[in-house]
């Protein structure tokens, strides 16, 4: 009696990763009173992609394995039945499994999604309420905790929760540092699954790129640049960016070795080229496209990325005959760009909403 209490109650171990394999165990007792067998289902994204009939338990723990061959989210369906009757019907923990690093993924927020593509790419989505023929994508600044190693956050989710139009925010987190939603080594692995991810949203909602709204501030200010003119976005709402990228991280590295880890990271092993890659990206944009977005910039007069980054920026602008609209305030501390350009933001999207 004792031992059918034991197996009854189905003691597993949670489900794990392990050398590219997902395992999970459950403990059981041999009964020679009873017959027991056990079955199982294997879920990816929530749908059923493998089922095992139901096979006699012979031993003392039983164990599962499967080795995914898809980044994705997983979990295990265990049954279990004593003579023909099912008496356990158990759902293991879910797992986010990216295959390309061999590593499970965790999320830190309850509407937090991941992305697989090459790389998995974290975001919170927003529907409108209404129907919306737009997209807003925010991309996001380097937080002061990620100096000093600590985790990237999403930027302006709060400033834009008001808008009644779709909202993608995405992190900047490739193998667990900033890249600027590009990636290491100058190949672009992690833009291609961020592009993969906003065309993949943008396509469901039947909305077209040139309805897609790039938005952010300083690094994702950057990045609101890069994307919105390398893939043809209708617009790019673009606070206080960097422009030469290299040039900035070298820097703010040399005082916070993280940085200096990010940068080397991107720039790959030939450093020299990689700075020369990286400080000219977005100028090369300028110079070769002949079609741009709607660019609306703001940025504090003394802010130093006014001087260095944002005036180089709109001359070559200028002299292309690329209008845009430059709102320009009375502050000088880039770290206060956050404040002016939250309502700024939130300003500029509402109006485009009404229209």
């Amino acid at each position: 009696m004792t031992s059918d209490i034991i197996i009854e109650k189905l003691d597993t171990s949670r489900l794990a990763y392990t050398s590219g394999k997902l395992i999970v165990n459950f403990k059981a007792l041999y009964m020679l009173e009873a017959s027991y067998t056990y079955a199982y289902y294997i879920y990816y994204n929530d749908q059923i992609i493998e089922r095992q009939w139901y096979q006699p338990i012979d031993k003392q723990q039983v164990t599962v394995d499967y080795q995914p061959i898809r980044s994705g989210a997983y979990k295990i369906r265990l049954f279990l039945k004593k003579n023909d009757t099912m008496i356990i019907n158990k759902v293991t923990n879910m797992l986010n499994v990216d295959v390309a690093n061999q590593q499970t993924v965790t999320t830190t927020l309850e509407k937090e999604e991941i992305y697989y593509n090459d790389h998995p790419v974290k975001y919170l989505f927003q529907p409108a309420k209404t129907p919306s023929d737009k997209l807003v994508i925010s991309f996001s600044g380097l937080h002061s905790n990620e100096f000093r190693g600590g985790p990237p956050v999403y930027n302006h989710f709060r400033t834009l929760w008001p808008c009644d139009v779709n909202k993608l925010f995405i992190l900047d987190e490739y193998k667990g540092q900033f890249c600027y939603y590009m990636g290491h080594n100058r190949r672009s692995d992690y833009e291609r699954s961020v592009i993969a991810l906003i065309m993949s949203k943008a396509n469901e909602l039947g909305i077209s790129s040139r309805n897609i709204i790039a938005s952010g501030s300083s690094k994702g200010g950057a990045a609101s640049l890069y994307y919105a003119m390398k893939y043809h976005f209708g617009t790019a709402i673009v606070g206080a960016p960097q422009v030469f990228l290299a040039k900035f991280l070298k820097q703010r590295a040399t005082n916070a070795p993280v940085v200096r880890k990010g940068l080397n990271n991107m720039l790959g092993e030939d450093k020299a080229a990689g700075e020369k890659y990286y400080d000219e990206l977005i100028m090369n944009l300028v110079d070769t496209n002949t079609a741009f977005p709607n660019f609306i910039f703001h940025i504090g007069k003394g802010d130093y990325h006014y001087k260095q980054h944002l005036q180089p920026l709109l001359s070559k602008l200028d002299k292309k005959g690329v209008s845009y609209e430059l709102d320009l305030q009375d502050y000088s501390d880039h770290n206060a760009t956050g404040q002016y350009y939250a309502p700024f933001l939130f300003e500029t999207i509402s109006k485009m909403i009404q229209k």
